[in-house]
């Protein structure tokens, strides 16, 4: 119970408790005049009192007051103080029961009171939490103890949990949570479980936060995580690896340049090409590369009157993003998945929305390869039929995207062969006909 239910009840108590001792004091006063002054004075239980009075109940003692209006009070009393006819008595109606209650919430109250006074002792600021986590951490033996594996994860737990929060990410960073942390685990640790969790607190301090971004960025995460990509075979690791490396390059075009021209493409199509991988990992590999793409598109087709416009415009021309896929063999690798994976992909409506809007996106640099691709075509329509079929209306639009795919990789232009013939300009069949070298062209054809 937090800090404002513990004064709410406090002072239902306190109020509970002046009321039967007010009732109480005054049960000898339930019909002796009530004088009225300047000053506020406590209204008697069954005591009557005159129109025209100011009456409140004060918020300390529970107790009904009244006192005379003020000069600036008197335009708007409800009740003309100059009324001098007798008024009925405004008794409090107090329950029988009020006794037992005040008696019960003051019991509450003494225990809330305590949990409260634990609560106080214990309490910590993320900050001051954050900063415990890496203490413990550098507490920990050098060597891997199975003793110590559960209390670490128990950490690494709380600290993605905090890291969400901006603020809270620089405080880790700025008291050595990267080095002591993050980075001895990421790099040098053997246990999958330990990494797994690491790069989840990387992720998560990493998103949406430029500062930390630069400083990951500073330590090289990019490329120990391109190599994690490169290396395990294990779903659970490059599921996180991919959140946490998607979470450093989004928005971020120098560390897009840097890792994605090196290692980082390779490693994208490595797990898109990798037999083993299961199709969610696949699925968020295209997701990054489509979002990637999409990021640079936006900002080179955007407005580049501000300075910071300008700037960004400058560095995302210099990513060649999409010549880095097309020599790692992007193309080939998502028609391969698709040709071979696409049965497993029927019943997987999310995963299909993912690798139909990375073909969208990426359809003009790999359209040579996949409008030749007969298997590629074959699992294309084979979901969009099945989907059409379907009465969920998610599906449905699924299958309208795949449609939309279809029709530009496979509909070609309906040409027939005599509007391929060159004939001269303003020169009408009927005239080409009569020249010998377009006569003999027709001719032929027919």
């Amino acid at each position: 119970m937090n800090g404002k239910q513990l004064v709410l009840v406090l002072a239902t108590v306190l109020a509970l408790g002046s009321l039967q001792v007010a009732a109480t004091e005054t049960s000898d006063n339930k019909t002796g005049e009530f004088v009225a002054t300047r000053d506020w004075q406590v209204i008697s239980e069954g005591q009557a009192i005159p129109k025209g009075l100011h009456v409140r109940i004060n918020l300390q003692t529970g107790l009904k007051e009244a006192k005379l209006l003020d000069e600036s009070e008197r335009g708007t009393a409800l009740q003309s103080q100059t009324e001098e006819s007798d008024s009925e008595p405004m008794a409090l109606d107090y329950k029988k029961d009020v006794a037992e209650a005040a008696q019960r919430h003051a019991k509450e109250y003494v225990e809330l009171r305590k949990a409260y006074k634990e609560f106080q002792k214990n309490f910590r600021t993320d900050g001051e939490l954050i900063v415990q986590l890496i203490g413990q951490y550098r507490n920990f033996s050098k060597k891997p103890l199975e003793s110590e594996l559960k209390t670490k994860l128990d950490a690494l737990e709380n600290l993605e949990f905090l890291l969400h929060q901006i603020d809270n990410a620089l405080v880790f960073i700025d008291n050595g949570g990267l080095d002591d942390v993050l980075l001895p685990i990421v790099v040098n640790d053997t246990n999958t479980a330990l990494r797994v969790s690491a790069m989840r607190v990387l992720g998560s301090l990493t998103s949406n936060n430029p500062k930390a971004q630069i400083k990951v960025f500073e330590k090289s995460f990019g490329s120990y995580l391109s190599q994690i990509l490169m290396s395990s075979t294990s779903s659970a690791e490059i599921s996180s690896a991919l959140h946490a490396f998607g979470a450093l390059l989004r928005k971020f075009p120098l560390a897009q340049t840097r890792v994605l021209s090196t290692s980082g493409t390779q490693a994208l199509i490595r797990v898109l090409r990798s037999p083993d991988m299961e199709l969610r990992s696949k699925g968020k590999v295209v997701t990054l590369i489509s979002d990637l793409v999409l990021e640079k598109r936006s900002v080179l087709e955007g407005s580049k009157d501000t300075t910071d416009a300008a700037s960004s415009f400058a560095q995302y021309v210099l990513i060649e993003f999409e010549s880095w896929l097309e020599t790692q063999g992007y193309c080939t690798a998502l028609d391969d998945v698709l040709a071979k994976d696409f049965l497993h992909l029927l019943d997987q409506p999310e995963l299909v929305e993912q690798f139909s809007t990375a073909i969208w996106t990426t359809q003009s640099m790999c359209h040579v390869v996949w409008s030749q691709s007969s298997a590629l075509r074959h699992a294309l329509l084979t979901i969009r039929n099945r989907y059409a079929n379907s009465k969920d209306e998610y599906r449905l639009e699924v299958s309208q995207a795949l449609d939309n795919i279809c029709k530009r990789l496979y509909d070609k232009p309906k040409h027939t062969e005599l509007n391929l013939l060159k004939f001269p300009k303003n020169c009408s069949l009927k005239r080409a006909l009569s020249t010998g070298q377009h006569r003999m062209e027709l001719t032929h054809l027919l």
